[in-house]
């Protein structure tokens, strides 16, 4: 691969090199003599992002808290690996406090992204085959598919100060030859002191950094039901009228599994394509986010939890 550095701050010790995960993971598909070029920036850097290919942020364009970015792109063609592919990773990097913990961790989702993107591109052309939808691989190629496989992922820092660090992670994506692909999205969670802190009694607040949605509110509060029942609310405010199936969706279950990311002044919950939708967007192939303010929810956070670090800020 080729490696062009750029505008990294000068006191960062982070270089391109560290990129040795994600790298290796494009690598296994990368066919010989075809190349990717990777960049280290700074966040505000005029190089950072890609026209056509949309921003970090989701419908609400989050104003990110990211220091560095790391932003790869390839575009190549094979014929052992499924067709064309054209690959816009960006993904944000932390310096300072915890910093090798966080790093490592947003390099691991995005690298089992990559891998899962190959994978899943292989076995949809693997059924096409088994089927007798397709022929030949390359007979395909040469039919022309009609578009490449893309792979856009694209991260941002929703938030950070001295002891939270929010990731939000998209993961645009189409197979090749595919009508649709789903575009899941990952979020991680940092309390950046979390190691240092007992339990705290009378909450499951556990003493680690990396920390989940039911981390964030006070044990037996019944937080589940109160978001169950904000998400219905907007759906009135809003003037929809979501169906049976849809407020069936909405189980205890349902809500601790949602992936989220904490703002400022909001909580983001976060919706994988083809689940529940939030009022004013859809379903389908792709993720759906709704912001609660903190205020809604003053009654059901715990105080001493990771939700500390925006009530001392």
């Amino acid at each position: 691969m080729t490696t062009e550095t750029s505008a990294a701050p000068a006191s960062s010790a982070t270089t391109v090199s560290d990129e040795l995960l994600v790298l290796s993971a494009i690598a296994e598909f990368l066919p010989d003599g075809q190349v990717c070029e990777e960049q280290l920036l700074s966040a505000d850097s005029p190089e950072r992002g890609w026209e056509g290919w949309g921003g970090a942020g989701w419908e609400t364009e989050v104003d990110g808290f990211e220091e560095l970015v790391v932003q790869i792109t390839c575009d190549f063609d094979s014929e052992e690996f499924w067709f064309s592919h054209q690959l816009r990773i960006q993904y944000p990097l932390k310096t300072g406090e915890a910093a090798e913990v966080i790093n490592s961790e947003v390099r691991s989702v995005v690298a089992r992204g990559i891998l899962g993107y190959f994978i899943d591109s292989r076995d949809r052309f693997s059924e096409l085959r088994l089927t007798g939808e397709e022929q030949r691989s390359d007979q395909t190629q040469q039919r022309g598919c009609g578009y490449p496989g893309y792979l856009a992922i694209s991260g941002v820092v929703p938030y950070s100060n001295e002891g939270l660090h929010s990731v939000y992670l998209s993961f645009g994506q189409n197979h090749p030859c595919a009508n649709t692909t789903a575009s899941p999205v990952a979020t991680l969670n940092f309390d950046v002191f979390g190691d240092r802190h007992p339990d705290m009694s009378g909450s499951d607040y556990k003493s680690r950094m990396l920390f989940d949605l039911p981390d964030l509110f006070k044990d037996g509060s019944v937080w589940e039901a109160e978001l169950v029942e904000v998400i219905r609310r907007r759906w009135v405010e809003s003037g929809e009228d979501p169906d049976e199936w849809l407020v069936g969706q909405l189980t205890v279950e349902f809500v601790r599994s949602l992936d989220f990311t904490m703002g400022p002044d909001a909580l983001a919950l976060h919706a994988q394509p083809y689940t529940v939708w939030f009022p004013g967007g859809c379903c389908g192939s792709s993720s759906d986010h709704l912001e609660i303010d903190y205020e809604e929810l003053t009654e059901y956070l715990h105080s001493e939890g990771p939700y500390r670090h925006i009530l001392d800020n």
